[in-house]
């Protein structure tokens, strides 16, 4: 079976360009075919040179694909209606892939009836990691850690750094939601998460594949406990915007106050303990930050669903022939009054 890489971005042409660096040097031996698509998404800066720049390392496998709806599942929708492959395999813009990532995406395919297959993804730090920056925390870099063994994998454990899926399933699950994920700079999330959910709850298996590994390339700008505390704020936004109706309550949105207050007193109270600049203060204080997203999330999707009655996203039509829209299966969340944020 042959691959299309997909690689979105917005802006990054430096990243870009060590991303391409890499999948140059990709072991093809007994590999299936591929093509490589650059899909800048309204970019201003050099990207599409640099994707010209590159072009004769790929021997015409090179492409680059101009999407101007901003967003980046928009980007993601139009790598599927671009994708000439059977394997529709996403990469973030900033990773470093391993020479022998395609071989084992490939290898993992031909083990069954397989809808997807997300990678590892280790973290790449641009100096020494932060003390209070603990393993718990690390997710939110998005690494993927799974253990060396290919095994099923489901909802937050693989992520669209090192994500693909076959180009049908794709189509059967309608496409990805573009009022999810990053549109621009912002840092709303969720898109393939909730694609993967899609998938399973039509009955495709997920794969967890070891051997697909790449490198996370972690930007100086997120060695920052700001950049954390707005990563989770938007987390709990995204996660809002994912319940089902009967979840968007007034009540919901009043347990979720009594929670941000719950979590901020346990903040304050781990920083009496352990210090206001300690790990442990930290992790609480990021509790507060998705909880906050989670009460702003819920207000909005009151005022829309509710109040103006109007859902916040609807399936998504993907302009192709075989496309398939079905019913958009809704996330399961457990009640505000049982769940707790984990980080550690």
């Amino acid at each position: 079976m042959n691959v299309s890489i997909a690689i979105p971005t917005y802006n990054r042409a430096a990243e870009v360009e060590k991303t391409l660096a890499t999948l140059a040097h990709l072991d093809l031996a007994g590999c299936p075919d591929h093509e490589i698509l650059v899909i800048d998404n309204n970019s201003t800066d050099a990207t599409p040179v640099v994707v010209e720049r590159m072009t004769p390392l790929f021997g015409g496998r090179l492409r680059c694909v101009r999407e101007t709806q901003q967003g980046l599942n928009h980007a993601r929708n139009r790598a599927i209606q671009e994708a000439r492959h059977e394997i529709v395999a996403y990469l973030d813009d900033d990773v470093d892939v391993d020479p022998k990532w395609l071989r084992h995406l490939s290898e993992a395919y031909a083990s069954g009836d397989i809808a997807g297959v997300g990678g590892r993804a280790y973290l790449v730090y641009p100096g020494p990691k932060p003390q209070w920056l603990g393993e718990s925390i690390e997710g939110l870099l998005t690494k993927v850690e799974l253990g060396p063994k290919r095994r099923p994998a489901g909802v937050d454990e693989i992520y669209g750094v090192n994500l693909s899926f076959r180009k049908d399933w794709l189509h059967r699950a309608g496409g990805f939601r573009p009022d999810l994920d990053r549109v621009g700079t912002r840092l709303t999330g969720g898109g393939d998460d909730e694609m993967i959910r899609r998938v399973i709850a039509l009955g495709g298996v997920m794969l967890y594949e070891p051997g697909a590994a790449v490198g996370h390339r972690v930007p100086p700008g997120r060695m920052r406990r700001k950049w954390f505390w707005n990563r989770c704020l938007w987390g709990g936004v995204t996660e809002a915007r994912l319940w089902p109706n009967e979840q968007v309550t007034l009540y919901q949105l009043l347990r979720a106050t009594w929670h941000v207050g719950l979590m901020s007193w346990r903040t304050f109270r781990a920083g009496l303990w352990n210090g206001p600049r300690s790990a442990v203060c930290f992790r609480q204080a990021l509790n507060v930050a998705t909880r906050t997203g989670i009460w702003a999330g819920l207000l909005s999707e009151l005022w829309r669903r509710r109040w103006r009655g109007s859902r916040s996203s609807e399936p998504v039509t993907l302009t192709l022939p075989t496309s398939i829209s079905p019913d958009r299966q809704p996330s399961t969340r457990e009640s505000l009054e049982s769940r707790e944020v984990v980080l550690g």
